[in-house]
Order: structure tokens, then C-alpha cells, then sequence
């Protein structure tokens, strides 16, 4: 794991036009398909078939997100079926671009995982959250915007650390060969993420969350933060939300371009990857509206001096790492 990497100087022309294979964190496509009615052709939005074509998108991971109203107690496991089974029927159909479920067919161009964006369905049954392994989760969020029964939100009102079910959760989450989520957790919630990962020899991430030096938003993380992630094996994938790049208003593919050297300063080139939120209900940069972007900040990265061997790593190889990890030994 690299401590950080000595940046070149910028104007450094690309010596070639080289497509670079895209692995995105986080994609909400399962909200959009299952809550706001999108059409499981992908036909429009921010992740569209053609769009993943076009930016090179050669894997995605499908966050399944419960809103927190949808019902008077909050989710539960039959929301968490629902969503699944949403996915499910984007993977069948006959024309999907993905395959990722052990039934899918092996010739579709886009690889899927899944994960759990806010884990609060499971808190009751902590031991649940091996079959959703065994289904394809492969990352564990334990919170969303607000606080819940397993952890305090950076955005939530008490911000606490990880309650007893949640650390109950964390841990069986681990054992089941999952690794944990530190996107919108609170910064006490984040230690004990961070302990439980260090106790147990895993890797854990943050799938969409900029560095808090350039924009203070609370989602973002603290280059200390950045740091315990690169430690532990993790990655911290680059979000393309506006408000989480820059403090200033309507930042562009330029604001993307620090925050992404920025977090190679901190972390390491081996530990920077995207995680872009897309149809998460985002403002998108200016300049990276959509997946069909994506060759656009290939290119910024390399007029900046940027090897063609670092920008593969934070378009696929470090992401496909993580994603691939298992854990080894008892």
C-alpha cells in the first residue's frame, strides 16, 4: 500500500487514445427501478445501456436502498425481497447488459454486485445476513441519511457510534465474507467500522465519499479517515455529487480532478476508485453528467501526467480487488 504517490506536472499530453474499463461503486439503479418507476430497458437516466457502452462501464455495484418512510416502523425483510426481486428481473431480461446472478447468462458485457445501502431491515436477525451473501452482497452499509437502530448517520441527529445490534451485524456481516461500508456513517460509527476491520484482517471501504479537506460536507471523510481505509487493504471510491466535490457552487470535471488528487496524495493510487452515485438523485458535476462521461475524466486524469497504468487502477483494478477479496485463514 502506497502512503501517497508524487503527482506529475500538469499539460502532459495523452501519447494515445486508450480506453480504460469502468467498475463503479455505486449506482442506484435499484431505487430507481423499483421506487421511481424507471423502466427496466435503462432506457433513460443516468446508467443507461447505451451510456454504460459508451463510458466503457465494464461492472457496476447495485446498492439495495430502502427509504426510511416507507413504512411507519421502518424496512423490513419483505422490502428488502421486493428490491431484490426487482433486480432480479433486470438480470432476466432478455436483452439486460448484466450478469451476476448465478442463473444470469455469461455473455452479458456488464458484471453486477450487490450491496446494502442501510442495513436496517436485518437488525432484528443479524444471522440473515449470510444468505443475502450467498444472494450477491458483497458490501454492507449499515446506515443511509439518517440514524438507525444499528449506527449513528454523518448526517443524522446524534451521530452516535455503532449500537450493540450494529456491531452484532458488522461482524456477522464479515464472517459471512461481506465487507463493511463506511459511506454515510457518522465519524464514530467510522472507528467502529475501522476496529471491528482491523480485529477481523479485512479490508473496509467507502463507496462513494470525497475527502473533507476540499469540501466540508459531513458525508465526506478526513484525510485520517482516508487513511485507515488504505491501511486496511480498502478503497474509497470517488463521488461525482456535486455538494460532496466542491464548496463551491456548480463545480465541474475540474473540482472532480483535484478531489481525485487529493485522494491520491492521502491514500495512494492503490486505494482510489470510482464509486460515482449516479440516478442516486445527484447533482452531477458539470462536464460528468452521466456514465457515457466516463472516457471524459480518463482523459483529464491523463492530460495531468496521470500513467495509463494508474487510471486503470481507479477505473477497475482497485474496485475489482476489493470486490474479489476474500478473506484467508480461519
Amino acid at each position: 500500500m502506497l502512503a501517497g504517490v508524487a503527482l506529475l506536472l500538469p499539460g502532459r499530453p495523452c501519447r494515445s487514445a486508450v480506453e480504460f474499463p469502468v467498475v463503479d461503486l455505486h449506482v442506484d439503479l435499484p431505487w430507481q427501478l423499483h421506487y421511481k418507476g424507471r423502466s427496466l430497458a435503462l432506457d433513460r437516466g443516468m446508467v443507461t445501456a447505451k451510456g454504460m457502452v459508451s463510458g466503457k462501464v465494464m461492472g457496476i455495484v447495485l446498492p439495495m436502498y430502502i427509504p426510511g418512510k416507507v413504512r411507519p416502523g421502518g424496512p423490513l425483510v419483505s422490502d428488502l425481497e421486493e428490491v431484490f426481486a426487482t433486480i432480479d428481473r433486470l438480470v432476466r431480461q432478455p436483452d439486460s447488459p448484466f450478469r451476476m446472478l448465478p442463473q444470469a447468462e455469461q455473455g452479458r458485457q456488464v458484471r453486477g454486485w450487490l450491496a446494502l445501502e442501510g442495513a436496517q431491515a436485518l437488525a432484528s436477525d443479524p444471522e440473515a445476513i449470510e444468505g443475502w451473501v450467498k444472494r450477491g452482497v458483497r458490501l454492507v452499509g449499515l446506515v443511509h441519511g439518517s440514524d438507525n437502530e444499528l449506527a449513528g448517520s454523518s448526517t443524522g441527529k446524534k451521530r452516535g457510534g455503532l449500537t450493540d445490534k450494529g456491531k452484532r451485524l458488522a461482524r456477522k456481516a464479515i464472517e459471512a465474507g461481506a465487507l463493511l461500508d463506511v459511506s454515510h456513517l457518522s465519524d464514530a460509527a467510522f472507528e467502529d467500522v475501522a476496529m471491528i476491520s482491523r480485529e477481523l484482517g479485512v479490508p473496509f471501504v467507502a463507496t462513494h465519499s470525497n475527502a473533507r479537506a476540499l469540501c466540508k460536507h459531513p458525508r465526506n471523510l478526513t484525510d485520517a479517515q482516508l487513511r485507515a481505509i488504505a491501511a486496511s487493504g480498502g478503497v474509497v471510491g470517488l463521488n461525482f455529487h456535486g455538494p460532496y466535490v466542491s464548496d463551491k457552487p456548480d463545480p465541474g470535471l475540474g473540482e472532480v480532478v483535484a478531489q481525485a488528487e487529493h485522494l491520491l496524495r492521502v491514500v495512494g493510487e492503490d486505494a482510489l476508485a470510482i464509486g460515482s452515485d449516479f440516478d442516486g438523485g445527484i447533482l452531477p458535476v458539470v462536464g460528468l453528467p452521466d456514465a457515457s462521461a466516463f472516457p471524459k475524466l480518463a482523459a483529464a486524469l491523463r492530460r495531468r501526467g496521470h500513467s495509463e497504468a494508474r487510471v486503470r487502477k481507479i477505473f477497475a483494478e482497485n474496485a475489482l480487488r476489493v470486490l474479489e477479496f476474500k478473506k484467508s485463514g480461519p
